[in-house]
Order: structure tokens, then sequence, then C-alpha cells
């Protein structure tokens, strides 16, 4: 909102005067360019999961530098922040106007906190919903109970980015808990003013399938929440893998669907019924993409693929799945050719989500990229995906991120201005330019060193203008908000620069920055830290 403030000198201005002069500010006031509030409702920014916000008027390539830009506040948080922290403008709470973001932990909590200060009324959380009751013996599940504590995660609770129906004022989320040794997994619904149930929430989770005269049911215990969860067609999708090892079952990868409006389960789907272990869907947090037509796109991890010789099992395969008369169909899918040496050397392709690309101006205008651990980046036409050839994969175009080199690739790809990025932990930042539905086989832009960085970004830009690439890096412990020009990756800013003022901390692995009207949001292991331009 602009302010204009007249300051008169003269106590006998005319009243006619004063009407002319209030005219003139007014028609002033209407030629000044409004600033688009911006909401961040899902992860990475849209359903299509391109990171992108081409609505940020305040972020520049020219303020974004360790003289303008740094840390304003920090609020704590009850455990680690491992999904992407999300954010409502101009939502009434307790009766007054906030811009709020909403945070989630691995100790079971969401809060909702001012997204502009800490001081004041909004030194505290506007609230704070817990889901454990240690009095009634539920807890959050520890990891040491559950295996795989390399994880760097000391419990497990909500670890999926939720989602929000800004038209209900409704915030989803799973949580899993330990209630007096029984793991459980519930979808909660909760109204964005006052963090109460909503719908008849909570439900819990439960899900079986039965092949061939055998009944296969979801086991809670060894299963972890880790995609983001996808709001589509008022259908809530919520994907699950293992606890991150390969010596758990049963914990091969699910996907469910539930009724957004009444919490009703609609289908599941278990992607690997043969099996016992493996494949799981992880994606690095990354979650199910859906296009203009309901269809959803996820990508499942290592494990046995069978389904080309008439099996039931998909691992390494990116699927297209519709959703009708209480079922998932499979549209189509893409397993890699070499998917046996994928498995064999633990180098997941569903160790990043796909990303769908804004229609193209080519014969195959309908295009989602993905990348793996292996570290070849794979352009598929979704109209025609190429299922399985063992001799060549039949996709549109696909180019190693790393020239001889099995460059480990997590979370996926971002999509700005034609332009699509990667990193890698370890690696130079790069860009490809997308023309006419094919990727530029070399990198049109490198950061100048090397980050220790996953794949997942955010942008933010004024349109075609101001585009800037933000990632957090994580190296010996410590974590860093960098920010990249997004034409040339040169390095405009960088937390790591300032250790003293700008200590973002210690974030955990494939967490995503938040960037709103003109400010930045990282969650880290024990705080909500905010970045923009300092006063």
């Amino acid at each position: 909102m602009v302010t204009l403030k007249l300051y008169v000198r003269r106590a006998n201005v005319r009243f006619g005067q004063c009407q002319a002069l209030a005219a003139v500010l007014i028609l002033l006031a209407l030629s000044l360019p409004a600033v688009t509030q911006v909401s961040v409702t899902t992860h990475h920014n849209d359903n299509a999961r391109t990171g992108q916000n081409l609505d940020e008027t305040l972020l520049t390539l020219a303020n974004v530098n360790t003289k303008q830009f740094g840390e304003l506040f920090s609020q704590p948080v009850d455990g680690i922040v491992v999904g992407q922290p999300l954010y409502l403008p101009n939502l009434l709470i307790n009766g007054a106007i906030h811009n709020v973001v909403f945070v989630t932990t691995l100790h079971d909590s969401v809060y909702a906190f001012d997204a502009d200060s800490n001081t004041g009324s909004n030194a505290a959380a506007l609230w704070h919903t817990v889901f454990i009751d240690i009095a009634n013996g539920t807890t959050t599940a520890p990891i040491q109970l559950q295996g795989c504590a390399y994880t760097g995660f000391n419990e497990v609770g909500i670890v999926g980015t939720p989602v929000i129906d800004p038209t209900t004022g409704t915030l989803y989320v799973v949580a899993k808990t330990l209630e007096n040794g029984v793991y459980v997994h519930r979808l909660h619904a909760l109204d964005v003013a006052t963090g109460r149930a909503k719908f008849g929430g909570p439900v819990v989770i439960y899900a079986s399938v039965t092949i061939n005269g055998k009944k296969i049911t979801f086991a809670d215990r060894h299963h972890m929440q880790r995609p983001a969860l996808l709001l589509s067609n008022g259908l809530i999708y919520i994907a699950f893998g293992t606890m991150g090892c390969k010596s758990y079952p049963p914990s091969t990868g699910w996907l469910m669907a539930y009724e957004a409006s009444n919490l009703k389960q609609m289908s599941v789907l278990d992607v690997a019924p043969a099996e016992e272990a493996l494949p799981g869907i992880w994606m690095a947090g990354d979650g199910p993409a859906a296009d203009s037509n309901g269809d959803v796109y996820v990508a499942t991890g290592d494990g046995a693929f069978d389904y080309s010789t008439g099996g039931l099992d998909y691992g390494d395969t990116l699927f297209k799945l519709t959703l009708g008369n209480g079922a998932f169909t499979l549209g189509d899918y893409f397993t890699p050719y070499n998917q046996a040496e994928l498995y064999s050397e633990d180098l997941d392709l569903g160790s990043s989500g796909p990303v769908l690309l804004p229609d193209q101006s080519s014969k195959t205008p309908h295009l989602a990229v993905i990348a793996g651990k292996q570290g070849m980046i794979y352009l598929i036409n979704r109209d025609n995906m190429g299922q399985y050839d063992p001799v060549i994969d039949q996709v549109v175009q696909e180019e190693p991120f790393e020239p001889n080199v099995e460059a480990e690739i997590d979370g996926g790809a971002t999509y700005g201005n034609d332009r699509v990025y990667f990193g890698g932990w370890g690696y130079h930042v790069k860009s490809f330019s997308l023309t006419n539905g094919v990727l530029s086989s070399e990198p049109v832009a490198k950061s100048s060193s090397t980050h220790h960085t996953s794949s997942l970004f955010s942008i933010s830009a004024n349109g075609t203008k101001n585009g800037i690439l933000w990632g957090l890096e994580r190296n010996n412990g410590s974590s860093a908000l960098d920010a990249f020009n997004a034409t040339n990756l040169d390095l405009l800013y960088s937390s790591s620069q300032n250790p003293g003022r700008d200590p973002i901390g210690e974030t955990s692995h494939f967490v995503l920055p938040t960037i709103a009207n003109g400010k930045v949001y990282v969650g880290t292991t024990n705080s909500l830290v905010v970045t923009g331009l300092l006063p």
C-alpha cells in the first residue's frame, strides 16, 4: 500500500484549495502501480511445481546484496522444520489483519506467525496447533524406533509440506504419531484463521489392496509421508515412501486420494504390491504434480520394475495417473532403459519430482522434466511418455547435468522465464534454455563456484524482470541462504558472507525457501528465519 503524507505549513489554506489538492492526490494514488499480494499455498508455488513467483515487486537485482538485504527477525519453533513455509496475505485473525506464514515441525506442530514482525502482539504465534498429547500417551514417532537415524531427524511428526485451499480457508496436513505403542497417520483439515479442525477431521489414514487374493495393508511404522501434499480438482493427494532404509519392510510406496470437502478416502495405489520394501515415493520432498486436466504425475525411487512384462511393480518410474470411478488408472509412464542398473547402484529416478513445463510452440507442446541421482535430465512428452524400452529411452531429449559424472540431483528442476535450473551437491548451479520444446544441450549459465545445495530452488521476478534464484546451501553443519541473478547465475547475496548479522543456523536437507512480498522465509532445525530489505 502506498502512503501519501501532506504537510500543511499554513493554517489558512482555503477549503477549495484543499479540495483541489485532494483531487490531485487521489489521481496520483490511482496512477501508481498496485503492489500485488502473493499467496504461496503449495510446495514449489504451483501444481506444476515450477517454483516461480513472477509477482515480486520489492526484491530486485539492485537491492538484494549484503548491504541492503539480510535477516529481519526469527521465531522459535518446537522441532525441525522440513516442509516449505506457506503464506497467505490479508488474513483476519483475532480481530486484526495479518500477512501470515505457516510452519510445520517434526514435533507435530503447526504454527501461524505474523509474516512481517515479531514484536508487540506478534511476538508469539498467532495460533499454534499441536497433535501430540503426552498425558494420554500420544507422542511423535522417535526415529530410533523406526531405523534410518542417518536422515538427521530425531523424530517423525509432520514431514511433507501441507497444502492450503484459499477458497475455503483450509490447511491440510498429515501428521504421524505414536499412540501407546501404535503408529498412526492422520489427515488434518485446519481453519487457517484459528488452527481448529474442520470437516469432521482429523481422519485416520488406512489403506489396503488385494492382489491375486493376497491382502496388502499399509504399515504406518515403516512409512514416511515425505512428499508435499497436492490439492487438485477438489482432491487431496498424499504420497508415502519408506523411512529411507531398504531393510524395514513392509514399506513400499503408496499414493492416496481424499475428498477435500469431507476427508473421505477416494482411492489408494500401492506402487509395488509384489515387493516388500521398495520402491518408495519420496522425491526429496517435492510433491506430485497435476496438469490442467487433473492428471497426476509422481515418480518412484529404487525398486523392482516388471510392469512391461506383465508384473505389478514400478521402480524408477514416472507415472501419469487419472482418478475415476474410485480408482487410479495408469494413463502413461516412463521408465529409463537402464532401470536395472539404476536399482542396483542406488540411483533413484524418484530422488526428484517432475516439473510440468508451460505449453510449448512445438510438435510436443506438453512437456515434463525430471532428473534423478544418475544426473540425467529427461525431457518427456506428457502425451506419449515413452514407457519402457530396454534399448533406448523414447523421450524428447536427455542431457547429462554433469558430463561423464553421475551427479546426484535431488528435488527436481525449477522453471522460470524459459530457463530450467538444476543444482547438485558440490556442483555448479546451472540453467538451460528452453526454446520451442527443446532444452539447450549445454548450460546457458552456471554459477562461478560450486555449491553444496540440492536442486530445490525458488524464483522471484517481476514478470520477466529482476529474476532471482534462491536456494539453501548446507555445509559442515551450517546453512546459508543464497541468491543468484537468474540470468547469469552471479551470486548476489549469501548469508554466509555476514555470519554475525545473518545467522541462518542449520537447516534440514531438501528445505525450500519461500519468497513472498519482499521477504524470504526459511525453516531451520529450531526456528523460522525471516529475511528481507533492511530498514
